[in-house]
């Protein structure tokens, strides 16, 4: 069983069709997509990003919080930029794609091929809001483990790629499509072959120079465009 797992997409569509080829081109087909949420928040394409994933007959996707924020309105606890961006989302994102969105689950409880596979963007103690580092203490872990029952916990969040094995187990967060932040501003995602526990970090570039026009076009903040940049 053949896997590609992607996070925190932030409505950037020309990174989304980076991994996509890059995946068609060196691996081919796969039985599953899973996506740990945030498909939109400071981009410049929520609909076309919402809508490519609409077309993904393969696809498992959970909410992030900034999905969640552009669902109800509620910007409490999100930070100035984040803010921002989901005022704007909400203004121009579509009635078909807040119902796509609000469809997902906060989390995913999977059984593929045998193993059990727990999908969530924060934690498995805060779903939207909560993280799991790459720095993770093994009591802590041992703790999300023990609450999933999970062979494999996929999370995102942070938007740092990583895979943590504790006991035959994995912690595996695939980074960010569209907005890392880990000084390296290529989109990344995994691929994931299940028949040998093959995990598969990838990086791709994309032109990023279009996607900051397009947002300098709408006005967007210069903070927000440095971190697509810089990462």
């Amino acid at each position: 069983m053949r896997l590609m797992i992607i996070s925190d997409v932030h409505a950037n569509l020309p990174a989304l069709q980076a991994v996509f080829k890059d995946l068609k081109h060196n691996f081919g087909l796969v039985d599953y997509v899973l996506c740990a949420g945030d498909l939109i928040g400071y981009g410049p394409y929520p609909n076309e990003v919402c809508d490519a994933m609409r077309r993904l007959k393969n696809l498992i996707s959970v909410k992030g919080e900034l999905d969640q924020a552009t669902i109800d309105g509620n910007l409490k606890g999100l930070e100035g930029t984040a803010a921002e961006s989901i005022k704007w989302t909400r203004k121009v994102i579509t009635q078909e794609n807040l119902d796509f969105l609000d469809f997902m689950d906060t989390y995913r409880a999977l059984k593929i091929q045998g193993l059990k596979i727990f999908l969530v963007h924060g934690s498995p103690s805060d779903f939207l809001n909560g993280r799991i580092s790459r720095l993770e203490t093994l009591e802590n872990l041992e703790n999300y483990f023990q609450i999933t029952g999970a062979d494999i916990i996929i999370s995102g969040q942070t938007h740092i790629p990583f895979v943590k094995e504790l006991y035959g187990k994995y912690v595996i967060n695939a980074g960010s499509v569209g907005m890392p932040t880990n000084e390296n501003p290529k989109a990344s995602y995994v691929f994931m072959d299940l028949d040998n526990m093959e995990i598969n970090f990838r990086r791709v570039g994309y032109d990023i120079d279009s996607v900051v026009e397009r947002m300098r076009e709408l006005n967007f903040p210069e903070a927000i465009i440095n971190r697509f940049y810089f990462g």
